[in-house]
């Protein structure tokens, strides 16, 4: 099974390096229009897609109900694919994180996936709940495709995990919004074929 993991369109609090965590905020007009660059590609580069899961997240919902409605598969809402949940820290800018506690922004953001953040849970909690549902939930699917609309801060771990093992160099698998990785998953098996899949966004304004 081709297995797509897909990150949301840019929102407002994207744009201006809020964090969201478990709080929402809408697409932006670009975010509008990654959304159908988005569609456009995968329709071009596969025939069909089974099933669309998305995180219960506005900004991912909004994904899957493109995705599933291009494709005319079902949607399911599910509550694993949850971005990290960032506690206290929702609301705040990363640049306000960092001037007014260094130490947790890098922890957070940069070193250290077992850091849990007050009121919150940590990166490793977060990209082992999407890897369980990988796992548990699609391994026996018998669809050729599917796709898993999520958060980018989760992604990073799962990524990290699948690719390298552990979690050490998390940032490395950062996803811009609205790209995709593409895993194989077959016989218990999980790899990574292509990842921060981002090419069909080119053409789009910087602005």
């Amino acid at each position: 099974m081709n297995l797509l993991l897909i990150r949301h369109a840019e929102t407002a609090w994207n744009r201006g390096g809020l964090i969201q965590g478990h709080q929402d905020s809408a697409l932006t007009a670009r975010g509008v229009h990654e959304t159908t660059a988005l569609v456009t590609a995968l329709a071009h580069e596969f025939p069909s897609v089974g099933a669309v899961y998305t995180s219960p997240a506005g900004r991912a919902r909004q994904m899957g109900n493109a995705i599933a409605s291009h494709f005319r598969c079902p949607l399911s809402v599910e509550s694993l694919l949850q971005e990290q949940a960032f506690g206290d820290y929702e609301g705040l800018s990363r640049v306000q994180l960092q001037r007014d506690d260094p130490t947790s922004a890098e922890a957070l953001f940069s070193t250290d996936a077992a850091f849990t953040p007050p009121g919150g849970e940590s990166l490793a909690c977060g990209a082992q709940r999407l890897l369980s549902f990988i796992h548990h939930n699609l391994a026996a699917t018998s669809h050729t495709t599917c796709c898993v609309v999520t958060h980018g801060h989760i992604l990073q771990g799962a990524l990290a995990i699948l690719k390298d093992g552990k979690m050490d160099n998390f940032p490395r698998y950062a996803q811009s919004n609205a790209s995709y990785t593409r895993l194989s998953v077959a016989c218990g098996r999980c790899e990574v074929i292509q990842w921060g899949i981002a090419t069909h966004l080119r053409h789009l304004s910087q602005t």
